[in-house]
């Protein structure tokens, strides 16, 4: 029963976004800036909080994972961090391709445009830092440790499906359920949600250096030898990553999944009322926008 109370988390999440986004982003209170802040907070960290204190009585109370990670991990999370911060600018960039879509306004790379003239200090803080705290602490922290009753599998399969709506565009999907999958793995086995903070914000950042650039010197036409060197480095990094998670399954240092996994676990994580909630306001926000 927790669970299925842990589970409406997202829903509740999106609806505050959903509900900020229709707000004038021009008023006399709050920048563009500060109200985008200011969503990120209420919608993930108050949500967060709401939940912890409904359920901290009882049984199966969260477990946010807020203990340090082990350092045999860190080349694991530096290289998978690294991947799947490439992985997703490929599949955006596929999907741009295939839906006629402009990948440079579809994504975040529209942030040194809409922000212009702030600091880069706080554009790093605002846009790199605070969503991959406040995030991976509602999705990795909270949520996925609230569902462990239905299994792991299960779990981190719900918080990547309601993660990569609550991002959603059809332009930006696949790279955050990559990343959501990898994020939730990577907290469970490292049992420690800080791996995940980081690879976000590396992500995160490294869509803000990639936006400079093209802001930059786009003239140059650099876009070619761009995706020509991230295609190299994927590769590498994938390779590093895959080579780290073989050497920690060697020492016997990766648990195993707890719970159901296989076709069970997908049905469980697509019939979930949190990801059927947060389905609905995609396709709302969708046909809305």
């Amino acid at each position: 029963m927790k669970a299925l109370i842990y589970s409406l988390m997202p829903p509740v999440a999106m609806g505050i976004l959903l509900i900020l986004g229709a707000l004038p982003e021009n008023n006399r209170w709050l920048s563009p800036l500060a109200m985008a802040a200011l969503g990120e907070v209420v919608a993930f960290f108050l949500s967060l909080l709401v939940f912890w204190l409904l359920g901290r009585k009882g049984p199966c109370p969260m477990n946010l994972r807020l203990g340090r990670s082990r350092l045999r991990f860190a080349p694991f999370v530096f290289f998978s961090s690294l991947a799947v911060s490439l992985l997703s600018f490929f599949l955006n960039y596929l999907v741009a391709l295939f839906t006629g879509g402009t990948l440079l306004e579809d994504t975040a790379y529209s942030a040194w445009s809409q922000y212009g003239g702030t600091p880069t200090w706080i554009l790093v803080l605002v846009i790199a830092f605070l969503p991959a705290l406040t995030e991976e602490l509602f999705f990795r922290g909270g949520l996925l440790s609230g569902l462990e009753g239905w299994g792991q599998t299960s779990a981190i399969l719900i918080s990547a499906l309601c993660f990569a709506m609550i991002h959603g565009t059809t332009a930006n999907f696949l790279g955050p359920l990559t990343a959501g999958l990898l994020f939730g793995y990577m907290t469970v086995i490292t049992g420690s949600v800080w791996p995940a903070v980081f690879g976000h914000c590396f992500n995160n950042v490294f869509y803000l250096v990639v936006s400079y650039l093209f802001k930059r010197y786009a003239a140059f036409g650099i876009w070619p030898y761009f995706v020509m060197l991230a295609a190299a480095v994927l590769f590498l990094s994938i390779y590093g990553a895959a080579s780290c998670l073989e050497s920690l399954i060697e020492k016997g240092r990766v648990p195993r999944l707890r719970g159901s996994g296989g076709a069970k676990a997908v049905v469980r994580s697509v019939l979930c009322p949190g990801v059927l909630a947060v389905a609905v306001l995609f396709v709302l926000k969708a046909l809305l926008t």
